[in-house]
């Protein structure tokens, strides 16, 4: 796809496919009021007023609906548009695009009624970006920090960076534009303070990325156990329905099951994966081998012990499991101790205190909890919750979730530590501030204040017709 901006009349459906109360259909360009004028049987003469009316073409009737005029520079576009609500469906919709399409209308392309808006000043990159990040998202937490880039979080602090960089530049070539008898002596503190502060601004985006990441698309967890310790049950009490198949056969399980829920306005990706052991079953071994390879990718980790056992082997589960994930993050690794409901009398209950002792020497964490019974469950995802670090309720902080702005970012980083670097070798000034010079670029690509129509394509190109 290839959009590009022109003097067409461009339209399409934005409302969502289906049965439904209200169709929406949007036009936009300089000829959207005399094409739609022909088919409505009212004229559209004040801006932003719902007029009622009837939709006709060849002495046909289509639908009876309201029609409104947004006059240019006062529209999402920055265009002349007028928007058509029609009865709802498929079938009204489309047979009213085809007719505005024969009138001299062309259909959109995604992202392009977006597109123009951003080409026409109504929104920057950074924003239109927040507008299909609003649209998709599917948490609270992710469509309130969509909100809040939209409202120009990421905006400010872009520009704060910016700013700095372009203070730095002057500051530099200040030395190289003028005679050295007219400018001070150089004050090399005051240089470093400047790249200090800027190399502070952008760790902190970088960092907030990952954060980002978590809140837009989901936190991973993965759920690892011995066969039989309750992985299934588990995910299909979280889920609140029957996923995995439970029985009392070990190696049930044999390939990772996905599903994906919303638990305090946060999205959580569950994986249920084989039971981990022993085995000359050439498929469960495939499986396990997935298992433990997902570990490497995943965010959180889930261990089920199986508290039916006795405590010589789950102390051997916990050495096992231990062993596989050596490499992986301790913070991101939580030990569940699963069927408590069996633990009815004195005897079966110290197990609890010979973990509760072995976790203090061993600096791991433990839960109790019932999967069968969907006890303490709730505390896994809590758990999470705050190791993560997420508590988008009670912040208005912004977070980058743009791969697209990631990579820029740290390419970014790198140019301003190579003119760091060359300023404190006392290379020549003018390699130094060339460094900052492609650092301010990449910033400004970033906003969208340098065009790159083969990025325009690729971005927008993500959004729905009609947006």
């Amino acid at each position: 796809m290839s959009i590009s901006l022109n003097n067409e009349t461009i339209c399409a459906i934005c409302t969502s496919p289906g049965v439904g109360s209200i169709s929406v259909v949007r036009l936009s360009g300089k000829e959207s009021k005399t094409i739609v004028e022909k088919i409505f049987s009212k004229k559209l003469v004040k801006q932003r007023f719902m007029y009622y009316g009837s939709f006709n073409f060849k002495k046909k009737k289509i639908d009876e609906g309201l029609c409104v005029l947004f006059k240019a520079p006062n529209s999402y576009t920055g265009e002349e548009v007028v928007e058509l609500h029609l009865h709802g469906g498929d079938i009204i919709a489309k047979e009213i695009i085809n007719i505005l399409q024969e009138l001299g209308s062309n259909l959109a392309k995604p992202g392009e009624f977006t597109y123009r808006s951003y080409m026409n000043g109504k929104v920057d990159l950074l924003k239109a970006e927040a507008i299909s990040e609003m649209i998709n998202a599917d948490s609270a937490a992710s469509f309130k920090n969509s909100i809040v880039n939209f409202s120009g979080g990421l905006n400010k602090k872009y520009n704060n960076i910016r700013d700095l960089g372009i203070n730095l530049l002057a500051e530099i070539e200040s030395r190289v534009d003028f005679p050295e008898d007219i400018i001070p002596k150089l004050e090399k503190k005051n240089i470093q303070k400047l790249y200090i502060a800027l190399d502070k601004k952008l760790k902190s985006i970088i960092e907030g990325y990952k954060k980002g990441v978590l809140i837009n698309d989901g936190i991973n967890i993965l759920i690892l156990g011995t066969p039989n310790s309750g992985k299934s049950t588990l995910f299909n009490t979280i889920l609140e329905e029957e996923k995995a198949i439970v029985t009392d056969i070990p190696g049930t399980t044999r390939d990772s099951l996905e599903h994906s829920i919303i638990f305090n306005g946060l999205k959580f990706k569950l994986t249920d994966t084989a039971g981990i052991r022993a085995t000359d079953d050439s498929i469960e071994k495939i499986g396990i081998s997935k298992s433990i390879e997902k570990a490497k990718y995943t965010d959180f980790i889930i261990i089920l012990l199986d508290l039916s056992q006795n405590l010589k082997n789950l102390k051997k589960d916990i050495i096992r499991f231990e062993e596989i994930l050596k490499n992986v993050p301790r913070g991101t690794i939580l030990f569940v101790n699963n069927k408590i409901d069996l633990l009815n009398n004195k005897k079966e209950l110290m197990k609890l205190e010979n973990l509760k002792s072995y976790q203090n020497n061993k600096n791991i964490k433990f839960l109790n909890i019932s999967a069968k019974h969907n006890k303490n469950v709730k505390n896994i995802f809590k758990y999470v919750q705050k190791n993560a670090n997420i508590n988008y309720k009670n912040t208005t902080e912004s977070f980058m979730t743009s791969k697209r702005q990631f990579l820029l970012i740290t390419e970014s980083k790198q140019y301003l530590i190579e003119s760091k670097n060359k300023f404190n070798e006392n290379m020549p000034l003018e390699l130094v501030s060339q460094d900052i010079r492609f650092f301010l670029n990449n910033i400004s690509e970033i906003t969208g204040e340098i065009s790159n129509n083969d990025l325009y394509d690729i971005l927008f190109s993500k959004f729905c017709i009609g947006k």
